[in-house]
């Protein structure tokens, strides 16, 4: 399986790789054929899941990593039926996925990076181009200006550049502010993605400024998926985005349909609105009446503007999200991503530049292990001042103890011991282990980029909550999961 792994990998970056990818698209939308394809090619992704393991041998998660590609392969199938992406479109994306998740082992940036730091580099950049935004919502850790702080172009172009030289990055991730109202030497965040065909791009958005015009745009580009925010239906966005933001957000993504772009949701979690996201009545409005591709669970977490641990989901609702994200994959074939409780399928955290990872940079130029860990471990600017690099950053004291952290308490040791599989359930650093999170940043003296981030920091109230919830959840659920990771038991085995 190795061997086919590095043949796939050296083809697909052939023109003749290019070219069976392009056929095998065109198949798709021909619907006798389509299912005999996607059943082929599950049989053949099955075989990839099971030679690719990288974090823990457990019977529960081989089970996983399979329901994820099924519910990929489910969802693309039941797009393409309905034309909710357009031919061009998948085109695009399906060769750059291939490149990213097949052909990075050959690259030859990866490859100079492994030899020089003896691990793999980032998969993912994150930056956030400006820190404006047109909604205010609570509790988000960008701006509520339509005039916020902005990336000069010209140095996000170079950033994207300095991230495929030196890490050979295939996938860029546009966060806010809100992305579409970035504007910088008369160019827009799409000016960007038109001077990078290579990367697969994904920008989460509210949607609020998305119309036919920006929607042609996308498609006409084809490496690009939008994300657009709900909270859950109508009511429930309103309350948190503002009156008529869902409304406006269904009109984005009839616009976006109709010009058969790949789009999918992004929700904030909260235990307020934690049961209506994952209800029948929520999951098939957006995916399958609504075609939505795939949906991001982002559970809240307590940064930015006045910052509320007792937003987070509580430790009971959080185990039932485990199941629940599971179940409705298997059973619905919905392609659902929540970076906390799926963590069996990346190996815990993937901050901090972790290999296969992401970083992040924000509007300002600050590098931070992640979107929720609003800490410097540098500046981009100044580290271009002085000659450096964002490999430079990647060496920098704060985001190698957090990598050292993941790789003692997630990645690596804890997988061979009693337990270990489970700890990747409760991996996230800030949430689930704050007092470790705390004396990283206090020890690499790393700065706050926020007034309420270094608040946070000093307020020993605050630190308490949060050492309190991670000790809660994991004495609630280390014997759930230890029996499902490290029992073998099979999954949702007591249901019919």
């Amino acid at each position: 399986m190795k061997y086919l792994r590095s043949l796939a990998a050296r083809s697909i970056d052939s023109k003749i790789g290019e070219q069976i990818m392009h056929y095998a698209v065109g198949l798709l939308y021909h619907d006798k054929l389509r299912h005999a394809l996607f059943r082929a090619t599950g049989l053949v992704a099955l075989l990839f899941v099971r030679s690719g393991r990288r974090h823990g041998r457990s019977a529960r998660i081989d089970r996983e990593r399979e329901i994820f590609a099924m519910a990929v392969l489910e969802t693309m199938d039941r797009l393409v039926s309905k034309r909710a992406m357009s031919r061009h479109s998948m085109e695009v994306a399906g060769s750059l996925w291939a490149r990213a998740l097949v052909g990075s082992d050959h690259d030859a940036a990866r490859r100079r990076f492994v030899a020089e730091k003896g691990v793999e580099p980032p998969w993912v950049l994150v930056t956030a181009p400006t820190g404006a935004c047109n909604l205010s919502c609570p509790g988000c850790y960008a701006g509520s200006s339509v005039t916020g702080p902005g990336m000069p172009f010209t140095e996000l172009d170079r950033l994207l550049d300095e991230a495929k030289r030196l890490w050979g990055i295939k996938v860029a991730v546009f966060s806010g502010g809100e992305p579409f109202m970035y504007r910088s030497e008369s160019k827009g965040v799409l000016d960007l993605l038109e001077r990078h065909p290579d990367l697969l791009c994904l920008i989460f958005t509210n949607g609020t400024l998305i119309d036919k015009t920006v929607a042609r745009r996308l498609a006409a580009i084809g490496t690009t998926t939008p994300a657009l925010s709900v909270e859950g239906l109508e009511e429930t966005t309103d309350a948190r985005r503002g009156p008529g933001a869902f409304k406006k957000v269904m009109e984005a993504i009839s616009e976006l349909r109709d010009a058969g772009v790949q789009t999918g949701v992004s929700m904030t979690v909260t235990r307020d609105n934690c049961e209506e996201i994952l209800s029948d009545e929520f999951l098939d409005f957006f995916f399958i009446e609504n075609s939505m591709l795939y949906g991001f669970l982002f559970q809240y977490m307590p940064e930015g503007r006045n910052p509320d641990p007792t937003l987070m989901p509580t430790p009971e609702q959080r185990l039932w999200m485990w199941e629940r994200t599971w179940e409705v994959m298997e059973k619905k074939g919905i392609f659902l991503i929540d970076f906390w409780h799926h963590g069996t399928l990346v190996g815990g955290c993937v901050g901090a530049g972790r290999e296969r990872g992401y970083l992040y940079v924000d509007w300002d130029g600050n590098v931070m292990p992640c979107v929720f860990a609003p800490y410097a471990a540098g500046n981009i600017h100044e580290a271009h001042a002085r000659g450096e690099t964002l490999s430079d950053i990647w060496s920098s004291p704060l985001l190698a103890r957090i990598r050292e952290w993941q790789c003692l308490t997630t990645s690596r040791g804890a997988l061979e011991g009693a337990g270990g599989a489970g700890q990747l359930v409760r991996a996230c650093p800030v949430r689930d282990h704050y007092a470790d999170f705390r004396e990283m940043v206090l020890r690499s003296k790393a700065p706050p980029v926020s007034q309420s981030a270094g608040s946070c920091l000093s307020n020993p109230g605050f630190t308490q909550q949060m050492i309190d919830y991670g000790r809660d959840f994991a004495d609630l659920s280390r014997p759930v999961l230890e029996a499902e990771y490290d029992g073998h038991r099979k999954l949702f085995e007591n249901r019919s």
